[in-house]
């Protein structure tokens, strides 16, 4: 639940702290540092901060991986993360948005470690907390003050076309998300690790197989100059299952389960995810001897389930954020990552029969707990509802305090470090909806028309957050790894015939799918897949500080293209093991 209260009530709060000292301490803490900091923090002939921001973070981690029937690591541990932000100018200028190469190049990153993400002891007191927050604001400071002074220097040798302000200001409000933090169980998580890792034991053509699961709670605190303040409880779990092998012909083949959720207690049931790691095993298996495309693939593609999800969110849904392009020296520093919307606003992205929305309120769609849920943004401004595409137009883009020319005002989307992703759902009219036979069927005519001997569905794609981690630490580098933004590996493919005939392709990517390419859906499913995943930040963390993947969702129907590009892996393959797997019966 979450309240606008004072803070007579936050001894309700639970809170994960390793001292006797209250919240009310440790806010107090804060505030009276920054209040100190405003008042007295000045070198002569520098800016005094108009605006400072303090976030604790204090987590009791748990992580479990094994292998195999057998735990690999069991670990427990105890973190206090302090970020302090500082600006100093005014909110029309100030030292942000501005990419200074030197610092980035050489050295800023070993200062930043001593005010963002800076660890802190996690016996806090009053004391302990000042101390620390007083050496990160200095060491903010002087950072911060330097880089103003260039980006003052560069300003006064420039013609500025963007006038936009560098930050918004916003009155004083108290935010408190008293949900409970859900216990975990490391017993029952370390036994069911075991078990889920001990059904690869059944399959030897597997050659590596991990089960991991990770649960990170903990309170986040936040005091800023401008009265603004919240304490939130911030928990998920995340349960993944990553196996590898290699084709005859050398070729990597991978396949993966993950299941994320709020509470580590609303995971599927234990038969359940046995049965999905079984499929996935028996998958990886037979796609050992699939067929490969001969020759690239273009014409009508059918995205089904998870695989439709899965092209959104890598391709379309990132796009929806706000970014703003830095000054630097130079001038303003380009980017062409995810900005395809940034000037789009009021024009068509989508046929008209489609449009989405950032729904961070909702928490459950059709019985699955929605990772993207939100309440607090890490600002302390209420996470909003966001009509983002309307009938094909885009409307809006989820915003923070950063403000761009085309979106002004925040909407509450301030996660990990810059604006970002939370729960995205697309939806479609009932005249454009059909059920999977009818997609199915739709295709085919398509194929006929353009005489083609058959269609492609694909029914599971990769995952990015899972590619570049897990599956990268387990195979050590040797599964082959894209970071194009118009390809998306693909991991079930299927050649669908007129008389029904399925045939399972292996080594496939999605290649040319762009945000542009969503203008060629012809039609959507009537029902829709909800996928939580770790979503890639929007906007660098090398930039923001801030975080690499956030929790996330996206509610997306089946999605049937009129024209695309599928090909196989194009790249070397290592070469398989000399023997056989000892477990291959």
């Amino acid at each position: 639940m979450l309240k606008k209260i004072t803070f007579l009530s936050l001894f309700l709060m639970v809170s994960i702290t390793c001292s006797a000292f209250s919240n009310e301490q440790l806010m107090q803490a804060m505030r009276d540092e920054i209040k100190r900091s405003m008042e007295k923090l000045e070198v002569q002939g520098l800016k005094k901060p108009y605006y400072i921001e303090y976030k604790l973070t204090l987590r009791n981690s748990y992580s479990i991986k094994s292998s195999l029937g057998t735990i690999n690591e069991s670990n427990n541990v105890k973190t206090a993360n302090l970020s302090v932000g500082v600006r100093v100018g005014s909110y029309k200028t100030d030292n942000t948005n501005f990419f200074d190469f030197g610092f980035s190049l050489f050295g800023s990153g070993d200062d930043e470690e001593n005010f963002k993400g800076r660890n802190i002891p996690i016996e806090i007191d009053y004391k302990t907390l000042r101390r620390e927050l007083w050496l990160s604001t200095d060491a903010a400071y002087k950072q911060v003050s330097e880089i103003f002074a260039k980006k003052e220097a560069t300003l006064k040798n420039r013609i500025i076309k963007d006038t936009t302000s560098d930050f918004l200001q916003l009155k004083p409000e108290k935010y408190y998300d008293t949900s409970r933090i859900p216990e975990f169980n490391v017993n029952k998580f370390e036994l069911l690790c075991k078990k889920l890792s001990g059904v690869f034991n059944d399959f030897g053509k597997i050659n590596v197989s991990t089960v991991s699961t990770e649960y990170l709670p903990g309170t986040v605190y936040y005091v800023n100059s401008e009265g603004r303040e919240y304490i939130k409880n911030d928990y998920y779990l995340g349960l993944e299952v990553v196996a590898s092998t290699q084709a005859d012909d050398g070729m990597p083949l991978m396949d993966f389960f993950s299941s994320y959720s709020r509470n580590p207690n609303e995971l599927p049931t234990e038969d359940s995810l046995v049965k999905a790691i079984r499929s996935i095993a028996e998958k990886l298996t037979e796609l050992r001897n699939a067929e490969t495309l001969d020759e690239p693939y273009s014409g009508p593609i059918l995205f089904e389930g998870q695989a439709a999800s899965e092209l959104f969110a890598q391709i379309f849904a990132p796009n929806l954020v706000t970014q703003r392009e830095p000054m630097t020296e130079q001038g303003v520093q380009e980017n062409e990552r995810y900005t395809a919307f940034q000037s789009k606003i009021g024009g068509r992205v989508l046929p008209e029969f489609l449009s989405v929305a950032a729904i961070p309120s909702k928490n459950e769609y059709e019985k699955t707990n929605l990772l993207g849920q939100n309440k607090i943004d890490d600002e302390g401004v209420l996470s909003e509802d966001v009509i983002l595409v309307k009938e094909g137009f885009l409307k809006n883009l989820l915003s923070c305090r950063v403000p761009t020319k085309r979106v002004r005002r925040t909407n509450g989307h301030q996660l990990g470090g810059a604006a970002m992703l939370s729960t995205i759902e697309l939806t479609g009219n009932k005249d454009n909806s059909m059920s999977q036979k009818e997609l199915t069927n739709k295709m085919l005519e398509l194929c006929k028309d353009r005489e083609l001997p058959y269609g492609i569905i694909v029914r599971k794609a990769m995952n990015q957050n899972i590619m570049f981690t897990t599956l990268f630490r387990l195979t050590m580098g040797d599964f082959p790894m894209t970071q194009v933004q118009a390809k998306v590996p693909l991991i079930e493919v299927y050649k669908k015939y007129a008389d029904g005939r399925e045939v399972l392709l292996r080594g496939c990517d999605a290649k040319g799918f762009t945000p542009q390419s969503f203008k060629d859906i012809l039609k959507v499913g009537n029902r829709a897949y909800a996928m939580n995943y770790l979503a890639p930040a929007v906007s660098s963390p090398f930039v923001t500080g801030g975080n690499q993947y956030i929790g996330a969702s996206v509610i997306v129907p089946d999605l049937l293209f009129e024209d695309g590009e599928i090909r196989s892996v194009e790249s070397d393959f290592p070469k398989p093991p000399i023997l056989a797997n000892p477990i291959d019966k």
